[in-house]
């Protein structure tokens, strides 16, 4: 991995609707994917709408973003029997083709990580895939126990599907 890059992350803002919808079309053409005609905006509304997410960004210093954390907060409510506990979904990583290899992935879970420890999240989830799971790793998520079980229901259909 090659060090170093003139980047800084940041917690995104409403201002940056476009430039995170902007890093999802890039990954969608990366797959092979051509988001329909208006995907930027319907993305970018439906991003600002979701208050419940979070997402960090890293962007060169004049201001081009080459990479997107974001993720979602949940908060389980208490019990007799257990404190309230709070977890972290991470629902998205992406870095610019041009930009990998500079530790930019790492840099941003470790600020996940980071706010996440400060906000009394305690734990850090997230789907692995196979080409990053040494990065995962290195940030020092490993596989969850075996209690954790899923139920996958239909997607909806349609244009805003």
């Amino acid at each position: 991995m090659q060090t170093s890059r003139d980047v800084r992350l940041r917690e995104a803002v409403p201002t940056d609707a476009f430039s995170v919808a902007a890093l999802h079309i890039q990954d969608e053409r990366e797959r092979g994917h051509v988001p329909a005609a208006g995907f930027l905006d319907r993305f970018a509304d439906a991003w600002l709408r979701d208050r419940a997410r979070r997402t960090w960004l890293a962007e060169e210093v004049e201001g081009r973003p080459v990479g997107v954390l974001h993720g979602t907060r949940v908060q389980k409510l208490p019990s007799a029997h257990r404190p309230a506990d709070a977890w972290f979904h991470v629902s998205f990583l992406y870095v610019a083709v041009d930009a990998r290899g500079h530790g930019l992935g790492e840099r941003l879970l470790r600020t996940l990580v980071g706010w996440a420890a400060s906000d009394g999240v305690g734990r850090v989830q997230l789907t692995a895939v196979p080409q990053a799971r040494t990065l995962y790793e290195r940030v020092g998520l490993g596989a969850p126990d075996e209690r954790l079980m899923e139920l996958r229901l239909g997607r909806p259909s349609g244009p805003s599907a």
